[in-house]
């Protein structure tokens, strides 16, 4: 739902507030014919937009349907914007063609933002099942909530806009299309590139690239445009001071204290509804958007034989169960222990909380499966402690009187699955003295064990001859050589 519903907000923020100011500024000028042309425009440039997408999308011209759609709204932008500066008698050609362009700049963004919504939600379908379930209802009820915002705009604006007077909401106007245009325009010259129509360079691509990380702060911009709209319009409020009210009427004063509660909801709505658009988007940018992230690991530490010993029946109740260990360099090693008979025993699936193709970002546990994090795979329970694909890979132990036993020496083979690396105190191998591995001046690597070395000339010496120094040793497993079972 919250997806949608900010998709909506990011798409359709722009169409409404421009709108909006629109009908301000022409309907002191045409009056009441004002509002159904531009309305209509609206609904022109909506259905060009929706129809433009598919079509495109079939005919694989995706890219170059979205650098004209973008190109042309730039275009009527600009020439809008132009022509707010151009005085003319409001009745002459001039006029009918600024009127013109108005309605022509309310469809070509229009169509842009039907399009661009499209584009956003193309990859994220209503439900994953064609039945009526949650899920669909939630994210329905996400595109109803922000059209209904979004609606709600449209009039608010062109209230505020028509109270602030022509130069304030001119410049408001301009400094909207100008943010609109920068947005476009990353997208044109990102379109062409793609084209071969211009030549790709390190300073266009950076402009485009700078555009799009910054990109999430407009909704914010708009939405402090509409504030401002806002500011206007209450210190422009009608305000009658209480020696009038008293000389007044009785049908009088409720009609001068009406006409000034009136216009003091209209401020409220308009605050409400900027207020509105930073909650859903902070809330979306500063938390629903985060990617995920794994449960901390309970850390553990082996017992004098060198076993870790957990019981089985902590981990039979079906949840996912995290530890990790640290080994003698400081590799953390993450492995998780879960039941994989979905209530119909205890077999204990022991695994490196590691994906074989992925890496080491860890699983989470949704229901009945556990997801890579790095792919969204999402494996059936059953199959944890199979080798293949994005499994966990899986980890040697042994089962013995209700308790897993697993051995550090095997879980030492998989350190170099992981890529976190903690400070410990370790021994140069040469001359025993005693380091910090994060801080070591010197460190070699010898079969996938890290040593660490106090200086040049110590850690040549152990080049030469490391089985001298460290006896021979196992070689530790890497991701790309696939999983080692015994």
């Amino acid at each position: 739902m919250l997806s949608y519903l900010v998709h909506f907000i990011h798409a359709f923020i722009p169409v409404s507030l421009m709108t909006g100011m629109l009908l301000a500024l022409w309907t002191p000028v045409r009056g009441p014919k004002t509002v159904r042309p531009v309305l209509v425009s609206l609904a022109a440039g909506l259905l060009v937009g929706a129809v433009a997408y598919p079509v495109s999308v079939r005919m694989e011209t995706l890219t170059a349907a979205r650098t004209f759609l973008f190109g042309a709204a730039i275009l009527a932008a600009l020439g809008n914007a132009a022509a707010l500066f151009v005085s003319d008698n409001r009745s002459g050609a001039l006029s009918l063609v600024k009127w013109g362009g108005a309605l022509f700049v309310t469809a070509a963004l229009a169509a842009v933002t039907s399009f661009t919504f499209l584009v956003h939600v193309a990859e994220q379908a209503l439900s994953a099942v064609t039945v009526l379930n949650t899920e669909l209802i939630l994210n329905i009820g996400g595109v109803l909530a922000g059209f209904t915002l979004i609606a709600l705009l449209i009039p608010l604006t062109a209230h505020l806009g028509m109270k602030n007077g022509g130069r304030i909401l001119s410049g408001i106007l301009l400094l909207a299309s100008l943010l609109l245009c920068v947005q476009w325009s990353a997208d044109v010259l990102l379109g062409l590139m793609r084209l071969e129509l211009i030549e790709l360079t390190s300073i266009r691509l950076s402009f485009v690239a700078k555009v799009t990380k910054y990109l999430y702060i407009l909704p914010y911009l708009q939405a402090l445009l509409i504030a401002a709209l806002a500011l206007g319009f209450f210190v422009r409020r009608p305000a009658v001071a209480a020696a009038e009210l008293a000389q007044m009427q009785k049908a009088e004063r409720r009609k001068a204290r009406s006409l000034v509660i009136r216009e003091m909801r209209w401020f409220k709505a308009a605050l409400a509804c900027v207020g509105v658009i930073f909650a859903v988007c902070l809330y979306f940018d500063l938390y629903a958007s985060r990617p995920v992230k794994i449960s901390p690991p309970t850390m553990l530490t082996p017992d004098a034989a060198g076993l870790i010993k957990i019981g089985v029946d902590r981990v039979k109740d079906g949840k996912l169960h995290r530890y990790a260990i640290v080994t003698d360099d400081g590799h953390v090693v993450r492995f998780f222990l879960i039941n994989r008979s979905m209530g119909l025993g205890s077999k204990i699936g022991v695994v490196y909380d590691a994906c074989m193709l992925c890496g080491d970002m860890g699983y989470i546990q949704e229901k009945n499966e556990v997801i890579c994090i790095a792919c969204n795979v999402r494996i059936f329970l059953p199959s944890i402690g199979k080798a293949g694909g994005c499994n966990p890979i899986p980890l040697e132990h042994k089962i013995e009187a209700d308790q897993v036993l697993l051995s550090v020496e095997e879980l030492d083979k998989g350190a170099k699955y992981f890529t976190e690396v903690v400070s410990r105190k370790v021994k140069d191998p040469v001359t025993g003295k005693e380091l910090e591995n994060t801080k070591a001046p010197f460190r070699h690597e010898y079969k996938g064990r890290t040593y660490f070395f106090e200086s040049e000339e110590s850690g040549e010496k152990f080049q030469k001859s490391p089985e001298s120094y460290v006896g021979e040793q196992q070689s530790r497993y890497y991701r790309v050589q696939g999983f080692q079972g015994s």
